[in-house]
């Protein structure tokens, strides 16, 4: 049976957090040395001659019938093994657990719903170092006498997307509205990973944190950001630290 004692989800909690504070000490241990940027090629084959197309195109995320009825047919064949006894989750994703998973997205979850939920904010893609970067943009619907936006770049983690921001969005962006105060407003870009959401992933190997930060930082320069800041957890926050080494 499915373990979800108090516990032993402050147990896994517990692991959690110290795998954090480890990836963290790992990391920080050269944060002060500064980077080069990587100015690589993550597209399919050779690095064309010709000069990268820069353009900024508008994306919204769609999804056609044909890929829901093919979803919904291997949800119906999904196949589950037996879990061990009181396992709870640590020899990996407890299958009683996912058989509720599954059965939630079959019959509740409304991914049309969903969609729009995602196509709440402005979003686009851009062709960077050879392959599709996927990225929402949100300016302020209004901006005080005088004032200027600051530039926010902010990057989701492992497992997780640029979706992690949006309920923060328009404190950011529109703090007024919100009953904060005004003093600091901010235009916010949020990317998606290469490899996650609908950002292209790399097609050649040795692709890692400071290739991502090079990428996001070539994005910044092409949306017209020379200065900005930055903001990433988990994964996020290993390539924004690579990106303040690469400029600080």
């Amino acid at each position: 049976e499915f373990c979800s004692s108090p516990a032993g989800i402050m147990l896994l909690e517990v692991f959690l957090l110290l795998g954090t504070l480890l990836i963290y000490f790992f990391f920080s241990k050269k944060n002060e040395e500064t980077l080069p940027f990587k100015d690589g090629w993550w597209g399919r084959g050779q690095k064309p001659v010709t000069k990268e197309d820069s353009n900024v195109r508008p994306f919204k995320v769609e999804t056609a019938e044909e890929e829901l009825s093919d979803l919904f047919r291997r949800l119906d064949q999904a196949r589950f093994t037996e879990p061990l006894e009181n396992s709870c989750f640590y020899y990996g994703t407890n299958s009683v657990h996912l058989r509720k998973v599954v059965s939630y997205w079959k019959n509740q979850f409304n991914w049309k719903k969903q969609v729009e939920v995602l196509n709440k904010y402005p979003q686009f893609k851009t062709k960077i170092q050879g392959i599709d970067i996927h990225f929402v943009h949100v300016k302020p619907p209004r901006l005080p006498e005088g004032q200027a936006a600051k530039p926010l770049l902010m990057v989701h983690g492992w497992p997780g997307s640029f979706y992690e921001f949006y309920k923060i969005i328009p404190l950011l962006t529109d703090p007024a509205s919100h009953g904060l105060g005004d003093e600091h407003i901010f235009e916010v870009i949020c990317p998606s990973i290469p490899g996650y959401g609908f950002s292209e992933a790399p097609h050649k190997q040795d692709f890692n944190s400071v290739s991502a930060a090079s990428v996001f930082y070539e994005l910044m320069l092409r949306l017209g950001f020379n200065e900005f800041y930055t903001q990433g957890g988990d994964a996020g926050c290993v390539i924004c630290t690579n990106l303040a080494q690469i400029a600080p």
